[in-house]
């Protein structure tokens, strides 16, 4: 078992999110983490108050990720294609990465509330979709809009990843039937 590590963080962060796809949070422990890491089992209590403070990390990084790819997600387009881009992003995102899609919306696994600076980065991923949406429909009906938007995929999001709703090959299409429903709110 290797002691030394040039960056022990990072690769306990790799480990965890390894893990966290093949067992799910509630299986996870630190101690595999550690052994995935080729650590010792003390490491990841140099870099983690507790459990919880790794799945916030793991949490944190998938908000940011997520935020980029809303952001990304047909920049140049239209302001409804840029929607249904980043509605399709964000399905991509919790299809591709289901068990850290479920830590960030599971407060049980990570309370945002003891954790500002996951919350900072769920809140920016959020703006994200506040701007496309605005972009889209009046002022005065953004802030139902961005829930009425953010309700449809995340729940559709949801069915994927826990019913087998629909595959892959509906999701743009569906991305698409989402962003024209919250234009005709305009």
């Amino acid at each position: 078992m290797a002691y030394h590590h040039g960056d022990a963080r990072a690769a306990l962060l790799t480990a965890a999110a390894a893990l966290l796809e093949q067992e799910g949070a509630a299986g996870l422990s630190l101690r595999q983490v550690a052994e995935k890491a080729g650590l010792s089992r003390q490491a990841p209590y140099n870099h983690f108050a507790n459990k919880e403070a790794m799945l916030a990390e793991l949490a944190a990084d998938g908000f940011r990720i997520l935020s980029a790819r809303i952001s990304d997600a047909g920049a140049q387009s239209a302001p409804i294609d840029r929607l249904a881009f980043a509605a399709d992003a964000y399905i991509g995102f919790g299809t591709e990465r289901p068990a850290v899609f479920r830590l960030m919306f599971t407060r049980d696994l990570v309370n945002l509330s003891r954790h500002p600076a996951v919350q900072a980065e769920a809140d920016a991923a959020m703006a994200r979709l506040f701007a496309i949406v605005g972009e889209v429909v009046p002022v005065s009906k953004v802030a139902d809009a961005t829930l009425a938007a953010w309700s449809l995929v995340h729940g559709y999001t949801s069915l994927c990843i826990e019913t087998g709703i629909e595959g892959p090959a509906l999701r743009a299409e569906r991305a698409a039937l989402f962003a024209r429903a919250i234009a005709g709110l305009a």
